[in-house]
């Protein structure tokens, strides 16, 4: 009996430690297959790719994050039904000193005036007519050009300060010149050298060509004598 006693607790000792063993190889394998799916949840936070239950790929998409930022229009103002926009030239023609009107009301940088005498810079700048699509705006004592928006004119507007120049020297950056005539209409430049930058210079030039200078109006009272900002230069064919 004692012999039969011993041989049915082994055997329940040993079914035991099997189960234990049996249990812990199940637990460690659901250990693995959470780990796995939370790592793949992971990844499909991060916009990679997840997995559903039946284990497909399935690409997911993210929003759009990217902040849409407004468009900022260019200087703009509206008179008579038509919007004129800032040409970057500045008018140095002697006009008649009437204005014709004046900007009173304005809207955002990002829009467009839709109001006559609204600009989206701005109130209290007087402004004449130009002719042509153009409209001129006093502008910190200077006469800013505005063109028709709708415009497909690219050229120099007439009232930009221009006169024919004779090169006496091409310095790196600058050229040397000396005044042959004004434009009609505008104030002659007085006689002696002047320096021009060379940043919009259209053409090769060399010393005692004619060049054609298109200007802001500003000299500088330096020796010689500075022009401002140059607009163009270019070569006068001989």
């Amino acid at each position: 009996m004692k012999k039969y006693g011993l041989i049915i607790g082994f055997t329940f000792l040993m079914g035991v430690l099997a189960g234990c063993s049996g249990t812990g190889s199940t637990t460690q394998d659901q250990a693995k297959t959470d780990a796995a799916h939370e790592v793949e949840a992971q990844d499909g936070a991060d916009g990679v790719q997840t997995q559903d239950a039946a284990g497909a790929g399935d690409a997911v998409t993210l929003p759009d994050l990217t902040e849409q930022r407004p468009v900022a229009y260019p200087p703009c103002v509206r008179v008579d039904g038509v919007v004129y926009q800032d040409t970057g030239f500045v008018s140095s023609m002697p006009g008649c000193g009437n204005m014709d009107g004046e900007i009173t009301s304005q809207v955002d940088g990002t829009k467009l005036p839709d109001q006559d005498d609204q600009s989206n810079f701005g109130t209290g700048y007087a402004y004449q007519r130009g002719g042509d699509g153009l409209l001129l705006v006093k502008m910190d004592e200077r006469m800013e050009i505005f063109r028709d928006m709708d415009s497909t004119d690219s050229s120099i507007p007439p009232q930009v300060l221009h006169f024919t120049a004779e090169v006496k020297a091409v310095n790196e950056g600058n050229l040397l010149v000396t005044c042959l005539s004004t434009a009609e209409g505008f104030a002659p430049l007085s006689e002696g050298e002047y320096t021009a930058s060379t940043d919009n210079l259209q053409d090769e030039v060399q010393v005692d060509d004619q060049v054609e200078i298109w200007c802001d109006g500003n000299i500088l009272e330096t020796y010689p004598a500075q022009l401002g900002l140059v607009y163009r230069i270019e070569k006068i064919a001989a």
